[in-house]
């Protein structure tokens, strides 16, 4: 007889995993705000795992660690996957603004989360997404 042990790992992330697209973006120290449905950019959570995307993007995706605790949720450890070749440390941040992140580590406040809608906050932004 043979027994065969199989582990599959399961999520407590609830209504955030999955894929959402950036629909808007309010900068909070002058409450104006941008509509990025046309932009195409999407952050898809699995795990302990982020991947913000652009549609079009013919480079590399960016991939973060993740931890959501309460309302805070805290963005690392950001590497640029390739895909077809070694993937690279991020180093320059100016690459995450069109996501709406600004620094590494990223604190963002979780003010919405449901199964349609989620509305995050960093120290300078907004973020309007909803669930794809």
């Amino acid at each position: 007889m043979m027994i065969i042990a199989c582990d599959i790992h399961r999520s407590d992330n609830g209504d955030l995993d999955g894929f959402w697209q950036l629909k808007s973006v309010d900068t909070l120290s002058t409450g104006g705000t941008c509509d990025m449905r046309d932009s195409m950019r999407f952050w898809g959570f699995q795990a302990n795992l982020l991947h913000v995307r652009y549609k079009n993007e013919k480079t590399g995706n960016v991939l973060f660690r993740f931890n959501h605790t309460g309302n805070i949720m805290i963005l690392s450890d950001p590497i640029i996957d390739m895909r077809d070749s070694s993937d690279l440390i991020l180093t320059d941040t100016t690459l995450l603004y069109h996501y709406g992140i600004h620094d590494v580590p990223e604190t963002l406040k979780v003010v919405t989360l449901n199964k349609s809608t989620m509305i995050l906050e960093n120290r300078l932004l907004r973020l309007h997404l909803r669930k794809y």
